[in-house]
């Protein structure tokens, strides 16, 4: 407020010591009634002014410095609070950051026993594979043994029989059924 007054008075000096107003003749013999009249009624309502509009103007002006400091407070908590959150923020990434790590992590060592268990079960599986091949392939085996000595026999038997056609005569045949029928009697 002391500056606005220190300026008003300093505008009235500045408005008394003006030329073109201080001199009132053009040769500058002295001061014109008219430039006293217009200095006093200015005063008075330079006074006046300042009489109505001091208490108004101090309000104005205190009022304007509570609003701009309210608001300079508000913008702190304002930026306070955006402090706040973006840490909360920056905190939450950086915690979901870690969880997707540790879910990264968490599935490649799933997906390693998984592929663990199934090289495991295919191993098992191979290996059960092979033995039931291996077994088939003992019973074909067998198989084929078997029908190798059906077969023997049968040619044995045949080729036995056709050398005997040849080899034997009718009386050769009496005796050798002779044979086996004692050979059966004692047996049993």
């Amino acid at each position: 407020m002391k500056k606005i007054t220190r300026c008003f008075w300093l505008g009235i000096l500045g408005l008394f010591f003006s030329e073109r107003n201080l001199w009132a003749s053009g040769g500058g013999g002295g001061f014109s009634m008219d430039v006293i009249w217009q200095i006093i009624a200015f005063v008075l309502l330079a006074i006046f002014l300042v009489k109505v509009l001091k208490k108004p103007m101090l309000a104005f002006l205190i009022k304007r410095k509570e609003e701009i400091k309210n608001s300079l407070d508000q913008a702190k908590k304002k930026e306070m609070e955006a402090q706040r959150l973006m840490a909360e923020w920056e905190k939450k990434l950086e915690f979901m950051s870690r969880e997707i790590t540790e879910l990264h992590q968490s599935i490649q060592l799933e997906g390693d026993a998984e592929r663990r268990r199934i090289i495991d079960r295919a191993q098992e599986e191979g290996a059960r594979i092979r033995k039931e091949a291996q077994v088939i392939a003992e019973q074909e085996v067998k198989k084929a043994r078997a029908s190798l000595r059906k077969e023997m026999v049968d040619l044995s038997v045949e080729l036995a029989d056709n050398l005997l056609k040849k080899a034997i005569q009718p009386q050769d045949q009496e005796r050798l059924v002779k044979e086996y029928i004692g050979k059966m009697k004692e047996i049993r």
